[in-house]
């Protein structure tokens, strides 16, 4: 794991990504399924960027699947460019040196700290250069005439230093970005003389924004020394001539009027030495999966894996699925269900978003994955666990019906309704779904699987339990599940034979006569 986050600091991560999430035809992983799919926490695992831009740009990317046909380029990109850095270590060592060494922003987002480079208020260079006038003057005049230039270098000293900390009090906010800004368009100047063979394109346009924008750069020493923007012991002469003579605060001026002249340059910029910092966390990723395999894009295919695993654990058991649209998803708590139904969820996104699957195999079509697993009371909005879920599965009925390709996700939904009415309307719900989306649904409700085998395949997860208590194999099997390993379960926690003997009966009762006895 790269950069090690403060909770402030990964609030401000998705910066980039809220920039763009409202372009026109944008796709994004929706709120509820990232959360649903623990999809923070595989970003921290996939981030090893060394920028504060890379990991804005890697975050982006995890959240913005590309599903048109003419995308595929683009994915089959982002795998060539990770191959090559996994390939070739010295270069990845090599752009890694040059992307980083970037302060970071910890009190907000990088690329919208980016943004208010041009709305920072616009300042006038005739008062910088009065002040320049006036303390040369000043000096001058106390070799002519030492009293009286005493007193014009304490009227130029306080005219100079209020002058001099007013603007940069109105800047002060945006020094850092330009900092990182310089550094970073000094970094495209490495990059682009690095003479990568695979990597030419890149070295190219970064070398074409380089000349674009090194009227920004020129002369930025004497606003950006080093690390800092200003200060230290070894930096106080330079420090007393940018407070008397404002030549900072003019180049300054300059160098804001040129970045927003540059707008377009700079977005390319960040966008380039992103991607590369993204490219180069996605190749450490691979090599930490050990096993993982490019995905196969296929019109109309369901979805096909062969050993596929959980990205986030550490010893998963493998699980196959072969050409299956429509699965139907039994099995005891604990059992495997969640599990399995995030890890094929997330090698669908990682398909789309990193041409990186955790598998052996991989085919599928390329769909938007909406689910709802791990929903709660809204206690903020006054919404019961029932209206949640309502409200969690019409978006994904709406998306369904508007014609989209859609992978849905279920995980006991409609818990928070009573059995006979969850069985009546989940029944309905998926087979309303079932026509126009690839549905994969987990239920403790068997009766569904028996309502709905005409329509959807059935597999299941199961238990083993000895009188040692009980284990999971966690394989995914086909067919549903009869276990009732569960009342067993309390025999084998030392419950009283006459509790689980009743519990038996009832439940035999039920099975043949389809209502429930008193006892």
């Amino acid at each position: 794991m790269g950069y090690k986050y403060s909770r402030d600091e990964y609030a401000n991560i998705s910066g980039y990504f809220r920039l763009k999430e409202k372009l026109p035809g944008s796709v994004t992983v929706d709120d509820i399924t990232w959360n649903d799919l623990d999809m923070d926490e595989l970003f921290m695992r996939i981030d090893n960027t060394c920028s504060q831009n890379g990991g804005e740009y890697l975050y982006d990317m995890l959240r913005r699947p590309l599903l048109r046909d003419e995308d595929e380029a683009l994915l089959k990109e982002r795998g060539r460019v990770a191959q090559l850095f996994s390939d070739c270590p010295k270069v990845r060592e090599t752009y890694l040196s040059s992307l980083g060494d970037r302060e970071r922003i910890k009190a907000s987002s990088f690329h919208e700290r980016i943004e208010e480079l041009y709305s920072v208020k616009k300042d006038n260079d005739i008062i910088h250069y009065l002040a320049l006038f006036f303390g040369i003057i000043a000096l001058c005049f106390i070799f002519i005439n030492p009293p009286l230039g005493f007193i014009l270098f304490i009227a130029a000293s306080a005219f100079n230093v209020t002058t001099y900390f007013k603007r940069k009090n109105e800047i002060s906010g945006v020094m850092p970005v330009f900092r990182n800004l310089i550094l970073e368009i000094r970094g495209a100047k490495d990059l682009s003389s690095m003479g990568v063979a695979g990597l030419s394109e890149y070295e190219k346009r970064l070398e074409n924004l380089n000349m674009r924008l090194k009227g920004i750069e020129r002369g930025s020493f004497i606003v950006i020394t080093g690390k800092r923007l200003t200060g230290g012991i070894m930096e106080l002469p330079l420090d007393f001539i940018r407070i008397f003579f404002h030549p900072d605060l003019i180049r300054m001026n300059g160098m804001i009027r040129a970045a927003e002249e540059n707008r377009e340059a700079i977005a390319e910029l960040f966008d380039v030495t992103g991607f590369l910092d993204a490219m180069i966390s996605l190749s450490l990723f691979r090599e930490k999966l050990g096993c993982f395999t490019e995905p196969s894009f296929k019109a109309g295919s369901s979805l096909s894996v062969k050993k596929g695993r959980h990205p986030l654990l550490e010893d998963p058991v493998p699980y196959d699925l072969n050409d299956v649209s429509l699965m139907l998803l039994t099995g005891s708590n604990a059992s495997g269900k969640s599990t399995f139904l995030k890890s094929a969820a997330i090698s669908v996104i990682l398909a789309e978003t990193l041409y990186t699957v955790p598998a052996e195999y991989y085919r599928s079509d390329r769909m938007e994955v909406l689910s709802s697993m791990s929903l709660r009371d809204n206690l903020m909005k006054g919404d019961s666990l029932y209206v949640t879920e309502i409200k969690s599965i019409k978006r994904i009925v709406e998306a369904c019906n508007s014609g989209r390709k859609i992978a849905v996700f279920l995980d006991e939904v409609l818990k928070g309704t009573n059995t006979v009415e969850r069985i009546a309307s989940l029944s309905v719900l998926l087979k309303s779904i079932s026509d126009n989306a690839l549905v994969f649904a987990a239920t403790h409700d068997t009766p569904i699987t028996r309502i709905l085998e005409d329509i959807y395949d059935n597999y299941h997860f199961e238990e083993e339990v000895t009188e040692n208590g009980i284990s999971f194999p966690y394989e995914l099997k086909k067919g549903r599940t009869d276990s009732r390993d569960a009342i067993m379960l309390l025999s084998v926690m030392g419950f009283d034979s006459s509790i689980t003997d009743q519990a038996f009966e009832l439940s035999d009762d039920f099975l043949k006569e389809g209502e429930w006895r008193k006892i």
